[in-house]
């Protein structure tokens, strides 16, 4: 990942085939921007078809919110059309943010943790990972 930042919204994930939802719990990052490159080797799950295409139109209709200070993520998400990285990212539904990249650079948004569809998200994840809530 490139170390530009870009100006990335939910809504601007093209098109995905795979979601890889990743255990982050005992990931330890040098900053809270590195979850997903320190998750390397972390459990995570690989998912295709209905299940992939639903975890990624929820993640595209995350709604913006208002932030906290923490950036304690409990899953990381990766997204991927032909094995291809198209994104990655941590998400922390306690701050409400976002952080991650693409092969362009990184990308950090904030989103509301307790709306429908980011609730909705935490359930898939949840589900796909097998730590209920």
């Amino acid at each position: 990942m490139n170390v530009s930042h870009l100006d990335w919204r939910p809504d601007s994930l093209p098109e995905i085939d795979v979601v890889e939802v990743v255990d982050l719990e005992d990931v330890e990052p040098l900053s809270s921007s590195g979850y997903m490159s320190a998750a390397a080797a972390a459990p995570c799950v690989r998912v295709t078809g209905n299940a992939a295409q639903t975890i990624a139109a929820l993640w595209r209709s995350l709604p913006p919110g208002s932030q906290a200070r923490c950036h304690v993520p409990p899953f990381g998400l990766r997204f991927l059309l032909a094995e291809e990285l198209v994104a990655e990212a941590s998400v922390c539904w306690m701050c409400n943010n976002v952080v991650g990249g693409t092969w362009e650079g990184t990308f950090w948004f904030e989103f509301d943790g307790e709306a429908p569809a980011s609730l909705e998200l935490l359930a898939a994840i949840r589900a796909v990972i097998g730590k209920p809530g």
